[in-house]
């Protein structure tokens, strides 16, 4: 399938027809589309989603996805990288960032474009889309920091309907479920801080002893709590050193692991390569 690539941070992509003259694709960017009118079929990684006005889908790189038109389609897409969070080399910022995009690519039981939005949400992201628009057809001083923070905006409140959605889904399933899934849940919420995921911590949270919910965990979910939270950070580590150009000292830190060679040894373990050798590889992979 074709790869479409993307060498600057942001663009702006808008177009109408009555049918879709590109390719089924993935890209190495982040793309959030906008419906302005029209109706059809959203494709997703082979899922199809019915799409009408005012839609919002937040396509990530890797996921291949086409339109089918039913009725004549206006559609809005703002395609950027990670560059575009590069605020004077800030790297808090950048890392909170991917936080919002891990939120997405990793939250469990949800597919591409299975979002329900509050419509309170949805009005909010339409209308910031419509000052990154302004900001970028009529630039003016701090242009390039408005867009960047708008589309930071954005991405936080898909997040939160994300996880509004995710509590719902964890509602009905606990009832079957019970105590596990809110391990999981605390989990990935915590994920990035070391002190909150260490087991001691974790049995404290839910009122119970080290020894038993590292037995009770075993049983339900299928390998230990401590295995878990480690392929948790590897996924995630694999992640940013997929989709960013953050140092591989950074990611350690970033997700928690003592130092670089803690997480180049886990890396190499899993993926048989190390991290720098991965994403070399990655990147030829993607130039060819």
């Amino acid at each position: 399938m074709t790869r479409f690539k993307q060498h600057i941070p942001f663009v702006v992509l808008e177009f109408e027809g009555d049918i879709w003259d590109y390719p089924p694709h993935n890209h190495d960017h982040f793309e959030i589309i906008l419906i302005k009118k029209g109706i059809g079929r959203h494709i997703i990684n082979e899922v199809p989603f019915q799409y009408k006005a005012d839609d919002i889908f937040l396509i990530a790189p890797n996921d291949f996805h086409y339109f089918e038109v039913d009725e004549r389609t206006s559609f809005c897409y703002l395609k950027f990288t990670d560059l575009i969070f590069k605020k004077d080399g800030n790297i808090q910022e950048k890392a909170k960032w991917m936080q919002r995009i891990e939120s997405v690519l990793f939250n469990p039981n949800l597919i591409p474009g299975d979002v329900r939005y509050n419509e309170d949400d949805k009005k909010r992201i339409l209308h910031i889309a419509e000052i990154i628009l302004d900001e970028h057809h009529n630039p003016r001083n701090y242009s390039t920091e408005i867009i960047s923070d708008a589309v930071s905006m954005i991405l936080s409140i898909i997040a939160r309907n994300i996880c509004n959605l995710y509590c719902e889904k964890q509602v009905k399933a606990e009832a079957n479920k019970g105590k596990i899934n809110e391990i999981l849940t605390y989990i990935r919420h915590h994920v990035y801080d070391p002190e909150k995921t260490r087991i001691e911590v974790i049995a404290d949270h839910f009122s119970m002893s080290k020894n038993y919910i590292s037995i009770f965990f075993k049983k339900h979910a299928g390998e230990s709590l401590q295995q878990y939270i480690l392929n948790y950070r590897m996924t995630l580590a694999e992640n940013r050193i997929r989709l960013s150009d953050f140092t591989i000292s950074e990611i350690a830190f970033q997700l928690g692991f003592t130092d670089e060679s803690h997480l180049i040894r886990h890396f190499k373990k899993r993926y048989g390569a190390n991290p720098g050798e991965y994403r070399k590889t990655l990147a030829g992979l993607h130039d060819g």
